[in-house]
């Protein structure tokens, strides 16, 4: 007696419903907990980072154009998560001021943290980036 290939092993297959609705995904906002004064400081910190590079070398070759490279790369940088925030499900809450957010802190998946902790980790890498890049231009113009 023969059989078509694996026929024998087939037996009550569940049809196929396709993903979860979408909402059911999304869960909470990203950042609802984090204040807009957050963003700004990222914003500017590495906004510092291109003006202390500018300073250090404009007037050699062609730094116009590299800064115009890093600029481009600096607003996909910020740019795709901006647009993340734009259209992710609004919570109906308003984001909370830097004042309550450093009073408060924030809840991560490891625990909570008070606000200072979180902007520390937060701000750690662009700011030491941008006293580096300062570090640089001061270097660069003295030896200059």
């Amino acid at each position: 007696m023969e059989h078509a290939p694996y026929s024998v092993f087939v037996t009550n297959v569940e049809p196929y419903e396709g993903p979860p609705p979408i909402a059911a995904k999304m869960g909470e906002a990203a950042a609802a907990d984090l204040p807009k004064a957050v963003g700004w400081m990222i914003v500017a910190s590495y906004a510092s980072i291109l003006v202390a590079f500018g300073w250090a070398f404009l007037g050699a070759g062609d730094v116009l154009f590299n800064l115009g490279v890093c600029a481009a790369y600096l607003a996909m940088y910020l740019g795709v998560p901006w647009v993340f925030l734009k259209v992710e499900p609004k919570t109906g809450q308003p984001r909370p001021d830097l004042a309550d957010f450093l009073e408060r802190g924030l809840s991560t998946w490891t625990g909570h943290v008070t606000g200072r902790e979180a902007l520390a980790q937060i701000l750690t890498i662009p700011v030491a980036v941008a006293f580096a890049a300062l570090g640089i231009g001061i270097i660069v113009r003295l030896a200059a």
